[in-house]
């Protein structure tokens, strides 16, 4: 059979085609054969076959690249960036735990929000049955309070969730007149 130049040409770059694919397939094991049949073409195959050579190849270098943050978009609705980053700490700064007051009828409750609160975001506290809130007021001042025990609770309301700072116990104490 007579093949002309074009044709030999085109199944010359066919081998050297499937070589390649054969070499690239096996690339990624370790062991390759390598042959050539009656009409003088070179083989190659990851399967051993009668009359081939083994060649040993070396494992592939490959490299894994690092992960890269992608921004996501924003949409009108979305929180600022400061918002979608949360809070790291939420909690009745006073009164103190325990802490014990003499003779008053009021009591500040401050609450610390770190790293400080959001726009848009809503604090609650409530002491006892009275609740002030929700509002953006850290601040808040209970009146005509009795004497004894107390606790306050406060909640941080936001469209990132809704935190709950520890309850705070305190105590109000009032001096009795002395009998003589």
């Amino acid at each position: 059979m007579h093949y002309s130049a074009a044709m030999k040409r085109f199944f010359k770059l066919l081998s050297l085609l499937l070589c390649g694919l054969a070499v690239l397939s096996a690339g990624f094991g370790d062991t390759l054969y390598k042959w050539v049949d009656e009409q003088g073409n070179v083989h190659y195959s990851d399967k051993p076959h009668p009359g081939a050579t083994r060649l040993h190849l070396p494992k592939p270098t490959t490299y894994a690249a690092p992960a890269v943050a992608v921004p996501q978009a924003r949409n009108d609705s979305s929180p600022p960036p400061a918002q979608q980053q949360g809070y790291t700490s939420f909690e009745i700064s006073e009164p103190q735990p325990d802490q014990v007051y003499w003779n008053v009828q009021s009591v500040t409750v401050s609450l610390s929000v770190q790293p400080g609160l959001h726009e848009g975001d809503q604090v609650t506290v409530t002491l006892d049955d009275k609740t002030i809130g929700p509002g953006a007021a850290t601040t808040v001042t209970f009146n005509d309070l009795d004497r004894g025990e107390h606790t306050v609770h406060a909640t941080l309301s936001g469209p990132g969730g809704t935190m709950i700072a520890k309850p705070v116990t305190f105590y109000i104490q009032r001096g009795t007149k002395g009998v003589h």
